[in-house]
C-alpha cells in the first residue's frame, strides 16, 4: 500500500508542475487574447459582392445619364421618341460597365492593400499594386472622357430639335397665309434690289459723262 501510495502522490506532484509550467487551468486562447504585450486582432472589413457591385453601378449609371437627358431635353421626348430611348440604353450600359469597372478595381486594390499590412511585402505585390493603381485613373480618365461626349451628343440633339420646331413652325404659319405672303416679299424684294441696281448705274454713268465734258 505505501508503494501505491508513493506512486499516487509522484503522480499529483508531476501533474501540479505540468499545470504550473501550462500556466494553471486557463486556455491557451483567453492567455493570448488577454496579453496587453501582444497586438490587437484587427477584424477585415466586409466587401461588397460582386452582384451588389453590379447592382450598384447599374443604378447609378441610369440616375446619371437620365438626370443629363432631363437637363437638357424634355420629359416627353425623352419618353417619347424611340432614337432617343435607344441611345439613352447605350449610354446607361457603357457608363455602368465604366462604374462597375472601377468599383470592382477599387475593391481589388483594398484587398491588396490588406495583403500588404498583413505582412506579404515581397515585391512583386509592389509591382501588382501599382499597375492596379495605374489602371484605375485610365477608368478613371475614361469615365470623364464619355461623360462629356454623352453631354455634347445630348446638347446636339437639343439644338436639332429646336430647329426642328422652328422649321415647322415657320411652315405653318406660311400655310396658314396661304403662301402669297412670303411670294409678294420676296418679289417686291427683287423689284427694289433691281431697281436700286439700275439707279446706281445710271448714276455712275452721269458721273463718267459730266467728267469728260469738263476736261473738253
Amino acid at each position: 500500500m505505501s508503494d501505491e501510495k508513493n506512486i499516487k502522490s509522484q503522480a499529483e506532484d508531476i501533474r501540479k508542475e505540468l499545470d504550473d509550467l501550462i500556466g494553471g487551468n486557463s486556455p491557451i486562447e483567453e492567455t493570448i487574447n488577454t496579453d496587453p504585450e501582444l497586438p490587437a486582432k484587427r477584424e477585415k472589413p466586409r466587401l461588397p459582392s460582386y452582384t451588389e457591385l453590379k447592382t450598384s453601378s447599374s443604378k447609378r449609371a441610369q440616375k446619371t445619364i437620365t438626370s443629363l437627358m432631363k437637363f437638357y431635353l424634355d420629359s416627353d421626348i425623352i419618353e417619347k421618341d424611340e432614337y432617343i430611348q435607344a441611345k439613352k440604353k447605350i449610354d446607361e450600359m457603357t457608363m455602368s460597365s465604366l462604374i462597375y469597372q472601377l468599383q470592382a478595381g477599387e475593391r481589388a486594390l483594398t484587398t491588396l492593400l490588406q495583403t500588404i499590412e498583413d505582412g506579404d511585402i515581397a515585391p512583386r505585390m509592389f509591382e501588382v499594386l501599382a499597375t492596379l493603381q495605374k489602371s484605375m485613373l485610365d477608368i478613371i480618365k475614361s469615365q470623364t472622357m464619355y461623360l462629356m461626349a454623352a453631354e455634347e451628343g445630348t446638347k446636339r440633339i437639343a439644338r436639332d430639335i429646336e430647329l426642328y420646331r422652328k422649321r415647322e413652325d415657320t411652315r405653318e404659319i406660311s400655310e396658314a397665309s396661304g403662301g402669297q405672303q412670303t411670294s409678294d416679299t420676296t418679289q417686291r424684294g427683287t423689284k427694289d434690289l433691281m431697281r436700286m441696281i439700275r439707279s446706281g448705274i445710271d448714276d455712275a454713268n452721269d458721273e463718267e459723262i459730266e467728267d469728260i465734258n469738263v476736261e473738253e
